[in-house]
């Protein structure tokens, strides 16, 4: 458990320490460039969603189409 602690320890060190070299403006860039990927990624997992309802709708209409059509002869 010690050893756990200590690797975290020392990565928020290291990362305090490199955080601490930038410039307000460099964190600005970091934070927008993160938000910027974030929000692609959230965009890009809903559109996919979106699609696989509109796919699933289409296989179900043309499933009953067929059902309907083959009742009506």
């Amino acid at each position: 458990m010690e050893k756990i602690t200590s690797f975290i320890t020392y990565v928020m060190a290291l990362f305090l320490a490199w955080l601490g070299r930038l410039s307000p403006q460099d964190i600005a860039f970091l934070v927008g460039a993160a938000v910027g990927i974030g929000t692609f990624l959230v965009n890009w997992y809903y559109r996919r969603k979106s699609l696989q309802i509109l796919k699933a709708i289409e296989r179900n209409a043309a499933s009953r189409r067929k059902i309907y059509d083959e009742c009506n002869r």
